[in-house]
């Protein structure tokens, strides 16, 4: 098993499968508008959906409400306008006490 860092994903490849990440189309958007966005409004948090550009908000959570008014109870992309993105780390995740998928 092999593992290898994606910005914002850390994905799985056995047998030199690699197991596609969800967001592909989001966070080539993002990369896109990311030198502009930062020059605009760093520290705050961008949404998307596939290619569409909803905007940026001051919090997660102003962010996931506009996603969700727009889009509805659907997948989107809410990603924070850093320079450098630090990953996540969740240790009930790690340590087994949660699980990603449930």
């Amino acid at each position: 098993m092999h593992f290898c860092r994606l910005p914002g994903f850390l994905v799985r490849s056995t047998f030199s499968r690699m197991v596609e990440p969800r967001f592909i189309e989001e966070l080539t958007a993002f990369e896109q508008r990311k030198q502009e966005l930062l020059n605009l409004c760093e520290g705050k948090f961008a949404v998307f959906k596939g290619s569409e550009f909803l905007g940026v908000f001051d919090t997660p959570q102003a962010a996931y409400d506009a996603g969700l008014n727009k889009w509805g109870n659907v997948a989107f992309l809410i990603k924070p306008v850093v320079k450098e993105e630090k990953p996540q780390q969740i240790p009930a995740l790690y340590l087994g006490l949660l699980r990603a998928g449930t």
